[in-house]
């Protein structure tokens, strides 16, 4: 009611989601009357169909939550052979030249332009797939919507528009994401062998990630803490 009645947007043009989000990039209104910004001038914060407001305030929010300029949102690397998974952890964090110590390189032998930026190693389809060093930009676009998989396809689909190419390392077409009920079984079957996972709703977050790479290593399993139906399979044959 608040930006009808100031004339940001206009009533018919006000349309969300069910959760309340509206125009291209999906501003909730705390969020609008926090970020948006009038950018064309004419004295209105059209965040749906004013293109020069949409962007401006998109960038606006990006850059009150921390965006810094010049830097990246993160790097696709390759992992040496026998790489101990355990560092492929969001807690730990090391700059890119300790990445490299540690046998960390980004694909195609490219060099890191700030070798001294912090990052922390993401691997969001297990050990057989893609690795990524995620940056501080990561995080911010993280903020804006907490979802690994939106996060790193806005930041792809950045990198393509500025002419690079595609990922230089293939998914696992084979592997399938776990649905709802899958997930919130196997955070009932990691409490039930004595693991801490809090109280189990389908959501997997550090305590449930943490669960996982202990079961991993109790089984023998590569410690990466993704959730596969390899981990789900064998929970259940326990």
């Amino acid at each position: 009611l608040e930006i009808v009645h100031r004339g940001d947007v206009r009533p018919d043009r006000l349309k969300g989601s069910w959760a309340g989000a509206f125009g291209p990039t999906q501003f909730m209104p705390t969020a609008f009357k926090r970020y948006a910004v009038d950018f064309d001038g004419d004295g209105r914060r059209d965040v749906v169909d004013s293109i020069p407001d949409v962007i401006a305030s998109t960038a606006n929010n990006l850059r009150m939550d921390g965006w810094i300029a010049g830097q990246t949102w993160g790097y696709e690397v390759v992992v040496p052979q026998g790489f101990n998974y355990l560092w492929a952890d969001r807690s730990r964090q090391l700059s890119l030249q300790e990445w490299q110590r540690l046998g960390v390189q980004r694909v195609g032998g490219k060099v890191f332009p700030r070798p001294t930026d912090r990052a922390y190693l993401l691997v969001p389809a297990g050990a057989r797939g893609p690795a990524f060093l995620m940056l501080n930009n990561f995080r911010v676009i993280m903020r804006y919507n907490p979802a690994e998989a939106y996060a790193l396809a806005i930041g792809h689909l950045a990198d393509r528009l500025r002419g690079e190419g595609p990922l230089g390392q293939p998914w696992p077409r084979d592997e399938r994401v776990l649905s709802l009920g899958e997930r919130y079984e196997m955070q009932q079957r990691l409490a039930l062998h004595g693991f801490d996972v809090g109280e189990p709703d389908g959501r997997f977050g550090a305590k449930t990630r943490a669960a996982i790479r202990e079961f991993q290593l109790r089984t023998g399993l590569i410690p990466d803490g993704f959730a596969s139906t390899q981990v789900l399979d064998r929970l259940r044959a326990q």
